[in-house]
């Protein structure tokens, strides 16, 4: 019995003493809590740099891990030159610097202030024609490592990590949210149409046999004034030559018989020898003679006799265009006044948009259309190449619309007549407002989201309400403030990476 309770009363002992040294280890590892780095983001026009290194302390080394960034491809630093100053109270200036990075991106500067106190710190980067110095503000160098404060508790990060190292080698980029003029508009429908003015049907002006040139197709250009096909009139037709060529020989011999009459009335004339109605009358004559001549010698140049093989009517384009359709097989009999071919010209196209009944009293001064292709747009402002025509306020009774109407010259080619499209036009009022690109926008079950970039390697996810939008821009009437950078590049890997930071990428690698 005095056994069990010396084996009992030794594995209290026991117990008690390894509680001592737990509750001891756990008061060592609280009080020994590592200050932490400092992370900083900070931007000029042509740089990004973000940087974290430790807490300054007197003689003691501070590595810097600066990650620079091209601001115009948002890829890194390949090399260069970078540079960390440290500036006392007293105007000495202490640098430190390396020539290259350890890895694409980051360079290792090392500082060892000789000073406690007071700081400013500045980091320069050189690169060919770049040199950027970012000011990143006033820091403390302490005495002592236990001079540093410190937080036991550290505030919980909502925000989303996205590596540097990941942003650099996918496509990734950055724009400022900031206020711009948007043009208001309305969304609607637009159809491509040809102007009266720019097309053309090529018809026979008599029966006959048609020839199209051989090099003629679908698609062909033509210029004005180009033959494009041949007519060979059947016998007795009213154009038949040897009957146009018997026309011309009496018009010749009827108008040198009234040219001569009326030079004879001029001479009388002199000698007050005529009188006054037999002079009108002889110049009235000879002026119809001599248009009838000249018909008969327009209507005979229209027969090409100059080679046995082609015997008949020429006819030529009078625009410059392109074949649309052929109506007519060369060889075919064709009736007067059948097509042979549809010429269009596809350097000038009219876009009618229609308006809406209820937008109708927005439209004052229209600027311009935006037509909605797939997941881009395509703007026509009003300048050279956009002529505004004119905007028809009388409501079609099926459509229950308006029609605004605009010229384009010079098209893109994707532009087809007869094509619809979504479209929005814009009214004339212009509003001075916060605008990101539409590319910045991603959606997330069913909920418009951006992603805001607040430190090189932090975002926050934004909810977002829209406005007005133009080409590539659209309001942002809440979830974004001035002045902050929003993803609009790679906003879709920022979003993996907030549901889980592997699907992302790697970690850090420093």
């Amino acid at each position: 019995m005095k056994q069990l309770s010396l084996i009992f009363f030794t594995i209290l002992l026991f117990l008690s003493g390894c509680s001592e040294k737990h509750e001891a280890h756990t008061q060592a590892v609280e009080e020994k809590i590592e200050p932490e780095p400092v992370a900083i983001t900070d931007y000029t026009k042509q740089t990004e740099l973000f940087v974290e290194f430790d807490q300054f302390v007197l003689n003691q080394e501070s590595t810097f891990l600066a990650h620079f960034t091209y601001m115009d491809t948002f890829k890194p630093f390949t090399e260069g030159y970078v540079k960390a100053c440290l500036t006392y109270l007293n105007q000495i200036t202490e640098c430190f610097d390396v020539d290259s990075p350890v890895r694409k991106g980051i360079f290792k500067p090392v500082a060892i202030p000789s000073q406690s106190g007071k700081v400013e710190l500045d980091i320069t980067v050189e690169q060919g024609n770049i040199k950027q110095t970012h000011k990143l503000g006033s820091f403390q160098v302490y005495e002592s490592n236990e001079k540093i404060p410190t937080h036991a508790e550290q505030e919980e990060d909502d925000g989303i990590s996205y590596l540097k190292e990941q942003q650099w080698e996918v496509e990734f980029a950055t724009h400022i949210a900031t206020k711009k003029l948007l043009k208001e508009s309305v969304s609607t429908f637009a159809k491509i149409e040809v102007p009266t003015n720019q097309e053309y049907f090529l018809s026979a002006p008599v029966a006959g046999i048609v020839t199209t040139s051989r090099e003629l197709g679908v698609g062909s250009l033509v210029s004005k004034n180009m033959e494009l096909a041949h007519i060979t009139p059947l016998l007795g037709q009213k154009e038949d030559i040897s009957t146009l060529k018997f026309e011309l020989k009496k018009a010749e011999i009827n108008l040198m018989m009234k040219r001569d009459e009326n030079e004879r009335v001029q001479k009388l004339k002199t000698r007050n020898a005529v009188s006054q109605k037999r002079i009108v009358t002889a110049q009235q004559n000879y002026k119809i003679a001599k248009a009838q001549y000249e018909n008969i010698i327009q209507r005979l140049n229209q027969f090409d006799t100059s080679s046995g093989s082609k015997v008949g009517i020429s006819l030529k384009s009078p625009i410059d265009g392109k074949v649309v359709k052929q109506l007519a097989l060369s060889g075919s009999y064709v009736n007067e006044g059948d097509s042979i071919l549809h010429i269009v010209n596809p350097k000038k196209l009219l876009l009618n948009v229609r308006i809406p009944q209820s937008e109708v009293s927005k439209v004052t001064k229209p600027l311009g259309v935006e037509l909605i292709l797939d997941d881009n747009s395509f703007s026509f402002n009003v300048a050279k190449d956009t002529k505004f025509l004119y905007f028809s306020d009388i409501i079609d009774p099926k459509t229950r619309c308006a029609s605004l109407v605009f010229e384009i010259n010079n098209p893109p080619s994707f532009l087809k007549a007869g094509i619809g499209y979504a479209a929005k036009a814009y009214t004339g009022k212009i509003v001075k407002t916060l605008a990101i690109l539409k590319s910045s926008i991603v959606n997330d079950n069913g909920l418009h989201v951006v992603y805001v970039q607040v430190g090189g390697e932090s975002f926050e996810r934004r909810n977002i309400e829209t406005g007005m939008s133009a080409g590539d821009y659209i309001e942002i009437k809440s979830g974004v403030n001035d002045g902050e950078h929003v993803v609009s590049k790679g906003a879709y890997q920022v979003l993996l990476s907030a549901l889980s930071p592997a699907a992302a990428g790697a970690g850090h690698a420093h």
